[in-house]
Formats: C-alpha cells, structure tokens, sequence
C-alpha cells in the first residue's frame, strides 16, 4: 500500500482548469481541517480478501464539505470503466456496482459477477435531472417528481427514450435511473458519462453499506473498489415508477417520497 498527502502529490494539486477531482456535498459541523489522504491500495494474491487477481481500492476520504479523489484516481477509474471493467463505490443509500451500461459486454460481466437473473434490469446513475430526461422519456408527472425529490434516494422508472443503453432497458421499454445524494457517483457520471447503479452484492444477498462489506461478496470480481466509509442511508433506494399516469411505489426504501 502507498499513501499520499492530496496536498503533496503532482497529480494531485488543484488548479483553476481542473475541478473533476472534488466534489461539493453538504457541509458539516464537524468538517476537519487538513486535507483528506487518497490512498491507492493494492491487495497482493496472497490476500484472503481476494483469490485470483490484483485488486484496488481507492479510499476517498470526507473533508466535511466534500470528498476528494486526486485527478490521477479519477482517470484510474476512467479508464477501468472504459475498458469494461467494474467499479465499486458508495452512494447515499448503499454501495453501488458500476460498468459503463453501453457496453453490452461490461454488463454482461457485472450480471456474472452479482450472479443476477438476465432478466431482472439494472438501473443507471446519472449527474443532474436534466440527464434524467436525456436517456427517460420526459412526462408532467416525472418531471414534477424529479425537480421535487432529486438528487435523493430514489430510482425513477420511465419509458426509455432513443438515447438510452438499450443493454439496460427491459423488455417492456423502460429504463431505472437514479440522481445520487452522493457526490462520488455524481461525479462518476459527470467525468465518464452514465455508470448502472446496482448494489454491490451477489443476487439475493443483503445490499453492503460499507465496502469492506462489499469486498466480502464481491472479491476480485470486481477491478477497483473505491471506498467512501459507511453510507448514509444504509438502505436501498425507493423505486418509484413513473411510466404511468400515476406514481407507483414498486420498493419502498428508508425515505418517503415527498411527492
């Protein structure tokens, strides 16, 4: 394992043309002082964490009023998503499992790697409400619910638009999309483009909201875990769909709508 100072790394240093590394998220009372380390940590075969590869993890650390991924992490993380592979990271409900969801073959790997039923569909996270419509069809009764309870933790079900990854979209035409009260996955979708956002857990076993937890189901099946510390909520999102006339709760999470 190597640690480095945010502060002190090349890479690492903030200028006035680079903000992909930080991301603004509620300020906090205890909001600490110094600036957060990022460490880079491999786990060598040996480890009993993981049987068969070189695994990452990426530890993002909290600064109160954001967290904090050095520029050479994000690309890290860009590039193994560009190369299909799959990344683990904290939401505001659990930790998500995210692979670039217009490659079919990168979804394929994370269906294998959660030993999911093909046709149970997954859903993506996208940066802000407005890409929420870029990939949903865009309806009065969707965009009344969206301007009023997102970002927050819900998945919205739509009927999916052209634009959207036809690997995720059910059978019926619909797509599950997700804004994150979480800057990590935000800036994820921001920096790359849309990731899914299933939780990081083999099928029918509890949803992790730790990444240790995480590592424990998913081992080195997954290319890089990125580890933001216990999440909020510590429950899966509220889905709520949207295609109809009418919303329709179809899980309920730890937060009510609010509309």
């Amino acid at each position: 394992m190597r640690t480095v100072h945010a502060r002190d790394h090349p890479e690492a240093r903030p200028s006035r043309g680079l903000a992909a590394g930080s991301v603004h998220a509620d300020s906090g009372p205890d909001a600490p002082s110094r600036v957060p380390l990022v460490r880079l940590a491999r786990k060598p075969l040996g480890d009993p964490s993981f049987c068969s590869a070189v695994v990452e993890t990426v530890v993002a650390l909290s600064l109160g009023t954001k967290y904090l991924l050095d520029p050479a992490a994000l690309r890290r993380i860009r590039d193994i998503l560009g190369a299909g592979g799959l990344v683990v990271h904290p939401t505001d409900t659990v930790y998500g499992l995210a692979v670039d969801p217009f490659q079919a073959g990168a979804v394929e790997k994370l269906y294998a790697a959660k030993a999911r039923p093909r046709d149970l569909p997954v859903s993506i996270s996208v940066a802000d409400v407005g890409d929420v419509f870029r990939f949903g069809q865009r309806t009065p009764i969707a965009e009344a619910f969206c301007a009023k309870n997102l970002p927050g933790p819900y998945t919205v079900v739509l009927r999916a638009a052209s634009d959207a990854p036809r690997a995720i979209v059910s059978k019926d035409g619909l797509i599950a999309l997700r804004v994150p009260a979480h800057p990590i996955p935000r800036l994820l979708a921001k920096s790359f483009g849309p990731v899914t956002s299933t939780s990081a857990n083999r099928h029918g076993q509890p949803a992790p909201s730790t990444c240790e937890e995480a590592r424990e189901q998913l081992g080195d099946r997954v290319e890089l875990y990125v580890d933001g510390g216990p999440t909020l909520l510590g429950g899966e999102s509220t889905v709520v769909d949207l295609s109809g006339p009418r919303a329709k709760i179809l899980r309920q999470g730890p937060i009510h709508p609010g509309a």
